[in-house]
C-alpha cells in the first residue's frame, strides 16, 4: 500500500492507492504469473452465494485471482453442487455479460482472450432449472497484456515560453493557441495562451474552493474537470462564457475526445469513456502492461487512435490502445527540462497538447517555464 499525495504536500486527504505490482516496462524472461489480492472472504473457493439461491457451483480451475496473458487460451472447469440435480443450462457471464451457454452436465469450457479488455474479470456461471437459477458460482481472473510495450526517448524540436506559475492540469492545442487549465486552490483558471509568446489572452478564474483539472475541446466548446467537487464545466471555446455544468461520481484528473466520446481518467487504473452532453458512462477501460495494472493516469490526449496519459508523478507518458487498455508504449521524458531553468516551486512532468494538421506534439509541467515541441525516438531493444 503506497500514501501518494495527488497535489504535492497540501493540507488535503491522501490518496490512497494500490498497487499489485511495480510499474516496470523491461522485458520479463517468465510470464510473471501471480494472483491478485483477495479478502479473507475470497479465499479457497470464493463462491459467492446470492441471496435466495439454493446451491453453489464451485470452480476447480483456475484459482480464484488467476493471471493470465492476452494471447492465451484459459480452461474452465467447474462442479455442480452435488446435492442438487444437474442444471438444465448453463450460462456463463463475463462481467455480467452473456458469453456461453453450456450443455446440460457439460462442467469444461475454454475462452480465447485474444480480443478481451485488459484488467480483473468476473467469470459467472448460473445454473439453471425451469426457468430459474438452482446454483451458481463466481471467480475473479486478471488478463495482463500479452506484448512488451515499445519504448521511447524524445528529440526537443523547438521550446516556447510558458508561465511558470501555471500548474499545468490540462492541456490543448488549437489553431495556433494554446488552451491551458491550471490547477491549485485559490488559483485554478482557465486560459487561452499564444504559442508563440506565452502571452495569456484571455483567463477566467474558477471560485476559489474549486480545484481545476483536464480539459478538453469538443464541438467548439471547452470541457473543464475539477479534482473532487466532481462538478465541471462547459464554456464557449471564444469567450469562456459557462454554458452549462455537468457532473460525475469520481475524482476528476485527465480529459480528452476521440471525436465522439469523452474520455476521463480518475488518477486509477481506469478510464471512463462517457456521452458528452450528460456525461454518462457509456463503458470503461483498464490499463495494463505485461506484468500490472498502470495506476495514476493524469492528463490524457487522443493521438492517432490511442490514449495519451501522463502517469503522475514521474516522467513517462503512455499509450494505450482505447479498446483493449492494452499499454502499447512508453515514453520516458526524463531530463527534458535543463538543470537551469529549474525552480523551487518547479513540479512534476503534466500536459501533453497535438496538432492533427502538423504532426506536432507538445508537452509541459507544473510551473515549468518552458513548453516543448519534441518529436519520439524509438529505443533500441
Amino acid at each position: 500500500m503506497i500514501f501518494i499525495a495527488k497535489h504535492g504536500t497540501r493540507n488535503w486527504a491522501t490518496a490512497i492507492l494500490f498497487l499489485t505490482g511495480s510499474f516496470v516496462f523491461a522485458a520479463c524472461g517468465s510470464s510473471d504469473r501471480g494472483s491478485v489480492e483477495v479478502s479473507s472472504a475470497e479465499k479457497g473457493e470464493l463462491q459467492e452465494k446470492a441471496a435466495g439461491r439454493t446451491g453453489t457451483i464451485r470452480f476447480l480451475e483456475p484459482s480464484n485471482g488467476s493471471r493470465f496473458h492476452s494471447d492465451e487460451t484459459v480452461k474452465f472447469s467447474v462442479q455442480y453442487d452435488k446435492k442438487l440435480p444437474v442444471p438444465d443450462s448453463v450460462a456463463i457471464y463475463a462481467d455480467s455479460e452473456a458469453r456461453e451457454v453450456l450443455d446440460s452436465g457439460q462442467t469444461v469450457w475454454t475462452w480465447d482472450l485474444r480480443q478481451e479488455r485488459l484488467g480483473i474479470r468476473r467469470i459467472s456461471v448460473r445454473g439453471y432449472r425451469e426457468g430459474r437459477v438452482e446454483q451458481e458460482g463466481q471467480i475473479r481472473i486478471v488478463i495482463l497484456s500479452a506484448t512488451l510495450p515499445v519504448q521511447y526517448g524524445y528529440r526537443v524540436v523547438r521550446s516556447y515560453p510558458h508561465d511558470r506559475e501555471a500548474y499545468t492540469q490540462g492541456l490543448i492545442y488549437d489553431k495556433g493557441f494554446i488552451y491551458e487549465s491550471t490547477g491549485q486552490y485559490g488559483q485554478s483558471s482557465l486560459r487561452k495562451v499564444d504559442l508563440e509568446t506565452g502571452e495569456v489572452l484571455n483567463m477566467l478564474r474558477l471560485s476559489d474552493d474549486l480545484f481545476a483539472e483536464g480539459i478538453c475541446l469538443y464541438n467548439n466548446r471547452i470541457i473543464q474537470l475539477t479534482w473532487t467537487s466532481r462538478v465541471g464545466f462547459v464554456y464557449d471555446k471564444e469567450s469562456f462564457r459557462l454554458i452549462n455544468k455537468i457532473h460525475y461520481p469520481t475524482q476528476g484528473w485527465g480529459l480528452t475526445t476521440n471525436g465522439t466520446d469523452l474520455i476521463m481518467s480518475d488518477g486509477t487504473q481506469i478510464i471512463y469513456f462517457l456521452e458528452p452532453d450528460y456525461f454518462t458512462e457509456l463503458h470503461r477501460i483498464e490499463v495494463y502492461d505485461h506484468r500490472d495494472q498502470v495506476n495514476d493516469l493524469n492528463e490524457l490526449e487522443y493521438i492517432r487512435g490511442e490514449i495519451w496519459a501522463n502517469v503522475y508523478q514521474t516522467d513517462l507518458i503512455v499509450r494505450i490502445d482505447p479498446k483493449t487498455g492494452r499499454v502499447t508504449g512508453v515514453i520516458d521524458l526524463a531530463g527534458l527540462l535543463p538543470a537551469r531553468y529549474q525552480h523551487p516551486r518547479l513540479d512534476v512532468l503534466n500536459g501533453i497538447a497535438w496538432d492533427s494538421e502538423n504532426d506536432r506534439l507538445f508537452v509541459t509541467g507544473k510551473m515549468w517555464p518552458l513548453l516543448f515541441e519534441i518529436e519520439l525516438v524509438e529505443k533500441t531493444p
